[in-house]
């Protein structure tokens, strides 16, 4: 008969009772579960069993152990980073939403309908906006649907 050892987790440097802490100042938040997971560490339950249950990747825990480690529960939270500036300002949007109530030879051009080809022509000239064709589709097609 074969017998199992398993290998513990390493837990030095955690401690459970600071993540409880951490929890309840705000229950809604993801870092929560990843909380919890490393407390199930510290209190015994296997990587595997821990893993099994969350549906996590053993690396994925090792790095929250480390982030906890380093910066502390806090380090858990994720953190956004600005990303680029969207071209389709709100107040674009508007007047977006009025040019294309109406079909686009009202204001000199020869097509009967907007296209996306049609829209990029418009931006670029009207806006100095300059974008893909397939954005400018996609624009047209959020615009309509509000």
């Amino acid at each position: 008969m074969s017998v199992i050892t398993r290998r513990p987790a390493k837990i030095e440097g955690l401690n459970p009772d600071e993540l409880e802490v951490w929890i309840k100042q705000d229950a809604g938040r993801k870092a929560a579960i990843k909380c919890q997971i490393l407390i199930a560490l510290c209190n015994g339950s296997s990587m595997t069993e821990v893993c099994k249950i969350f549906n996590v990747t053993r690396e994925s825990v090792r790095r929250w152990r480390n982030l906890v480690l380093s910066k502390g529960p806090n380090g858990l939270v994720p953190h956004s980073f600005p990303g680029r500036k969207p071209q389709l300002t709100p107040s674009l949007k508007k007047q977006l939403k009025k040019t294309m109530a109406y079909p686009p030879h009202r204001i000199g051009y020869k097509k009967p309908r907007w296209s996306g080809k049609l829209l990029v022509s418009y931006l670029e000239s009207e806006h100095n906006v300059v974008i893909s064709i397939r954005t400018a589709q996609l624009w047209i097609k959020m615009i309509r649907n509000q």
